[in-house]
């Protein structure tokens, strides 16, 4: 066994002995509580606990959580599967007017009220249940206290209830990303990094086609302990052909459009690893083909960019006319630029094995000290453009110039970098450059970054940039089109990540210190524009700090 190899496996070992963390001095150094791991207590696995991560599936229906164990008071995290469409109904129904609330039988809340505390209350204009003049349908009014620590006028919705956590299974603690790819053949994938084990956790989902299959399916069986199949880098006949292993501290994933090529960060080495997704046979889950080395240390952010059209048609023909591989942008912590990957399938390679190569960096200029914390991609212009082409190549050639935003949150200042890939085109497609051109103030502690829609006065979708700020307890809500922050939405602490529902207009927000979901209206109509409205999960403090 090599040195490396040997290395990795200690490494990986100690880490599956829980116990040993301690003694390794590794806790301290990553938490922010000091509580010595707990070897055998098994996770709750109807508890939000430290949610790490989000995702939905496409139709919204599907809402998904990563909840990391962070202070390792069990012996391993948990993936956990709820009903949205059913959350959705327990959510408050807007109205100004009694007639729209006919269907309920009761009135709309229209009138100011004095609360249990002797706080005066403005009207919600949400409809109040016949006979009754509680606007949280029965869940009961927080307190002042309550709402300071978890904003939102109605105590939390359970989440435990069988009509809404549909499924839950046990992954290593300290899951750090959750991804959702659809299958072509029906529901989608799940991809999660996992850092206590080193792995990158796999399972198979129902998605948007229900009663497909099982709604989590990672070979859990009664255990409901995701197996060894299903977690990649796990086992020592797992590495790439040529005899890589999966580094330590996967961090980061992202994966192409149509998850066949998945990328992994790793966190504490300049290193990347990817994956084949080979959906012919998916019972197979991800492959490990290629660890890209040689790069920065503290690699974290990576995201796969959109492939022009005219490209995507030219990979699916027999033979290919344009030189152009897909890409992803690698950002990397405390280092002020972004790296460009493309990706070679066994088409492109040489040798038929998929890999990784760099390209262009391309610096990210600010007034200080770089420190890019989320990157998020919006590529509605182009596609727009695309959609007007027909069959015309001519057409999609010129759409492939259209330059996608790029949006960048910064840590050092806490900012919103407003950037976007150049329209130099070589061989009819872009060559992915990023240039940054502006930046706006935000709330500090960025940490998450997605591109989103709302619905706006006239009942239109509207695309906006959302930044979570884990320090300030905040979300801001970016309007490209005025360039300006619309809205700064007050959250609970440590909101980590956020999932865009743009058909009900809703935002779910992962509050990782105090273990719950928050959820925020995303409709302009609203006077709750940009309130908390809803939360699922008893907001619970971490140990230490009760």
């Amino acid at each position: 066994m090599s040195p490396v190899r040997l290395q990795n496996w200690l490494i990986r070992a100690l880490r599956r002995r829980r116990a040993m963390f301690v003694a390794l001095g590794w806790v301290a150094s990553t938490t922010s509580a000091c509580f010595d791991p707990d070897d055998g207590r098994e996770p709750p696995l109807d508890r939000i606990y430290f949610p790490s991560a989000l995702a939905l599936s496409p139709d919204g229906n599907r809402l998904y959580v990563a909840n990391s164990d962070w202070d390792l008071q069990f012996n391993a995290g948990s993936v956990q599967v709820y009903d949205a469409e059913r959350l959705r109904s327990l959510l408050p129904t807007y109205c100004n007017s009694d007639a729209e609330c006919s269907a309920v039988g009761g009135r709309c809340d229209l009138t100011p009220s004095v609360d249990a505390s002797g706080l005066e209350r403005a009207p919600t204009h949400w409809c109040l249940p016949a006979g009754s003049d509680d606007p949280c349908g029965g869940l009961g009014l927080q307190t002042a206290a309550q709402r300071t620590a978890a904003p939102g006028l109605c105590a939390p919705i359970d989440n435990r209830g069988s009509d809404l956590l549909l499924d839950s299974v046990r992954v290593g603690a300290f899951a750090t990303d959750l991804l959702y790819r659809s299958n072509p053949a029906g529901g989608g994938r799940l991809l999660v990094p996992i850092r206590s084990d080193a792995t990158l956790h796999w399972m198979d989902v129902a998605g948007d086609a229900p009663g497909s299959g099982p709604e989590l399916d990672c070979g859990q069986g009664a255990s409901a302990e995701c197996d060894d199949r299903h977690r990649r880098g796990d086992a020592a006949n797992e590495a790439t052909p040529a005899g890589d292993e999966l580094p330590i501290e996967p961090y980061g994933v992202d994966a192409s459009e149509d998850g066949s090529a998945i990328v992994v960060t790793h966190q504490t080495e300049g290193r990347v690893s990817l994956f084949v997704n080979d959906w012919a046979n998916a019972s197979d889950g991800p492959a490990l083909s290629y660890i890209l080395g040689g790069l920065p240390l503290r690699p974290v952010l990576v995201r796969a960019i959109p492939v022009p059209e005219i490209a995507r048609l030219d990979r699916l023909a027999p033979t290919r006319t344009l030189d152009y591989r897909p890409g992803f942008w690698l950002g990397f912590r405390g280092t002020p630029f972004i790296q460009l990957l493309r990706y070679f399938d066994a088409i492109d390679a040489p040798d038929g094995i998929p890999f990784l190569q760099t390209a262009f960096a391309d610096r990210v200029n600010t007034t200080a000290v770089s420190d890019i914390r989320g990157i998020a991609v919006d590529a509605s212009a182009r596609t727009a453009c695309e959609t007007e082409c027909g069959d015309s190549q001519a057409c999609l050639e010129m759409c492939a110039g259209v330059a996608l935003d790029v949006y960048l949150s910064n840590g050092v200042p806490a900012s919103l970098l407003l950037g976007h890939s150049t329209s130099m085109r070589r061989a009819s497609v872009p060559n992915d450059r990023l240039e940054v051109s502006d930046a706006v103030a935000i709330d500090p502690g960025p940490s998450r970054t997605v591109v989103g829609q709302i619905i706006d006065e006239r009942g239109q979708r509207q695309r906006r940039v959302f930044v979570t700020s884990f320090d300030a307890s905040s979300v801001t809500i970016y309007d490209p089109a005025a360039g300006a922050v619309e809205t700064r939405v007050l959250t609970g602490r440590g909101p980590a990540a956020i999932a865009i529902d743009p058909e009900n207009a809703l935002a779910y927000v992962a509050h990782f210190t105090d273990s719950y979901v928050g959820i925020i209206d995303l409709d302009r109509r609203h006077a709750t524009y940009g309130t908390i409205v809803r939360s699922l999960g008893l907001p619970t403090p971490p140990r230490g700090d009760e």
